[in-house]
């Protein structure tokens, strides 16, 4: 049994933990986690060579039942783990693990062969996480709102029908179709493409609207009739946002887990988590941290339910939180596995997400068709 560092030991002393506590609190969950059935004192005693007797077990075990830390499912000697257990076990590794060598290696190659693909990149690691963890693995994208626009492209789809295609500084591409009053061709397109590069290269989004708007007003003399146009695109920018995308691996395991496990309750549970906006929140609060965030149990539908583990942390650009990315799974999960792949993940995509900001993409229209292919233009026609 790994010994707790001095946080977690400051953490427990505030608990009233002693030492003997914390060594069959982790020795238990440690167990929990690879068997999944309740752990006896006589198992802990013979698997992690604990300096005392399998009776002296069994008392600590009965006390920390009555803390809260422990439960008896059955009249057996077998206890497993609480939320509250699995919460000291897993703070404890968030700063006690770090990342293996070779898992590095293999993490560094993967995001340097993806690193320009930011979409194939984001989805990818939401993979990797399913497969670390065995259940949901999530990626929450960049943030619209925040976005450094880098770049501007107006596609002429119908004469009365626009697609505005805008790179961001984190390499995501955002696509919006846009309805105009009057026919435009892609020529004058190219025009008032121009033009919003000109002014909007690097504006955030939130500022358009107090910045950017009022500089188009002044566009009339470079635009003539071309300016309505301009301003429409705009205002579509600042007043209809391109939803923050998350990108989800792994559900089926997730749900068939959670199924079996709450046979009665699963189906609401898997609605809930089903729900985007709830994920994104999930996902948004913890992009501020500098460790991984942690979050045991659901409320679901009014009743506060255990057995369900979030852990997520934040990327950023620029020392700015912009996503995150995280699993979600059954407590019972590998987190000595799942943590220090999400916080080395969260590093190294921070690290492509800044040289990325870094990088200077072509002149307008000159890559225009590997944009268009990015966004699948043939579906949008």
């Amino acid at each position: 049994v790994w010994s707790a560092n001095k946080e977690q030991k400051i953490a427990a002393m505030s608990t009233g933990f002693t030492d003997r506590q914390q060594d069959i609190i982790r020795a238990i969950v440690s167990e929990f986690v690879i068997s999944g059935e309740p752990v006896g004192s006589q198992v802990l005693v013979e698997r992690f060579d604990l300096a005392f007797s399998s009776a002296t077990v069994r008392k600590e075990m009965s006390i920390l039942e009555q803390m809260g830390f422990l439960i008896s499912p059955h009249i057996s000697s077998g206890r497993i783990p609480t939320d509250r257990a699995l919460q000291f076990y897993v703070e404890g590794l968030i700063s006690l693990y770090e990342i293996t060598l070779t898992e590095k290696n293999k993490l560094e190659a993967f995001y340097k062969e993806a690193k320009m693909q930011l979409e194939k990149l984001l989805r990818t690691t939401a993979q990797l996480l399913a497969m670390k963890s065995k259940y949901a693995g999530f990626v929450l994208a960049p943030v619209s709102t925040g976005s450094i626009i880098k770049r501007i492209e107006l596609v002429s789809i119908l004469d009365n029908l626009i697609l505005m295609i805008m790179v961001s500084g984190s390499g995501t591409i955002y696509q919006q179709k846009i309805q105009v009053d009057l026919p435009v061709t892609q020529e004058e397109l190219y025009k008032i493409t121009k033009y919003l590069n000109q002014h909007f290269k690097g504006y955030e989004l939130a500022d358009i609207q107090s910045k950017g708007l009022e500089q188009l007003k002044s566009g009339r003399a470079e635009l003539g009739e071309l300016n309505e146009i301009a301003v429409k695109v705009a205002q579509s920018v600042v007043y209809n946002p391109p939803d923050q995308k998350i990108f989800t691996e792994g559900e089926s395991s997730l749900y068939q887990g959670i199924m079996q496990q709450f046979p009665e309750k699963g189906e609401g549970i898997i609605r809930l988590l089903e729900n985007e906006e709830y994920v994104r929140d999930l996902l948004n609060r913890t992009k501020e941290q500098s460790q991984v965030g942690v979050k045991f149990g659901l409320d679901v539908e009014g009743n506060f339910l255990e057995g369900v583990s979030i852990l997520a942390k934040g990327y950023s650009i620029g020392g700015r939180s912009i996503g995150a990315l995280g699993v979600i799974g059954l407590s019972r999960m590998p987190y000595t596995k799942i943590i220090p792949t999400l916080d080395y993940g969260s590093r190294l995509l921070s690290d492509v997400l800044n040289e990325l900001s870094e990088s200077e993409y072509e002149s307008p229209h000159e890559n225009l068709k590997q944009l268009t292919d990015a966004v699948d233009l043939t579906k949008e026609q």
